[in-house]
């Protein structure tokens, strides 16, 4: 549990926190429902002491795709800087990815919101569900080697629960159908 603690530290502002809602562990992964997104998230927090964060988010006009890294050693990263980091799954060729820094109770990490559905962030989460591990790399210097066990079962309870919640309407018994933000209109 002291991964959804992290999570919702991460992502949520406070108001939201008795509406999101865990899902269901695979491997070291843990999934939940986070209502300031609309969508799913699976989080793992590995040996170096980072946890890497991979989710839907249905709150955009598009569906994206959003990735972050945290990790409390990394204070010198500016908060809403870019960072360029390389991203290699198993051997195939590196991505080149464009983060964000962002600060959390104290710690400080990397983030971004990709479109979900375009060409390239497919590719990049079909090589992240298919992959043994994934390294990150900035200017160099190792953020981390991470092992990607159960990725795939964990992505495909990303989307099961996404779907789930956004068929429920969310965990708003009011939300009405029809895209109506009021239901008693």
């Amino acid at each position: 549990m002291r991964i959804l603690a992290i999570v919702l530290g991460l992502f949520i502002a406070s108001p939201a926190l008795a509406q999101d809602a865990f899902w269901k562990s695979v491997g070291w992964w843990e999934v939940n429902y986070l209502q300031e997104y609309g969508g799913c998230s699976a989080i793992a927090q590995f040996q170096n002491g980072t946890y890497v964060f991979i989710g839907l988010d249905t709150t955009t006009q598009n569906l994206g795709l959003r990735v972050a890294l945290l990790n409390e050693k990394w204070q010198s990263l500016a908060v809403d800087q870019p960072y360029q980091v390389d991203v290699q799954f198993d051997r195939r060729a590196p991505w080149e990815v464009t983060m964000y820094g962002m600060e959390v109770e104290g710690s400080r990490g990397l983030y971004n919101l990709f479109p979900a559905t375009s060409d390239s962030s497919a590719r990049f989460l079909r090589e992240f569900r298919r992959s043994v591990h994934m390294v990150w790399d900035y200017n160099g210097n190792e953020l981390g080697d991470f092992s990607l066990k159960s990725t795939n079962i964990a992505i495909q309870e990303v989307i099961a629960c996404t779907e789930h919640y956004m068929k429920s309407g969310g965990t708003d018994p009011f939300a009405g159908g029809g895209g109506r933000a009021d239901p008693f209109q």
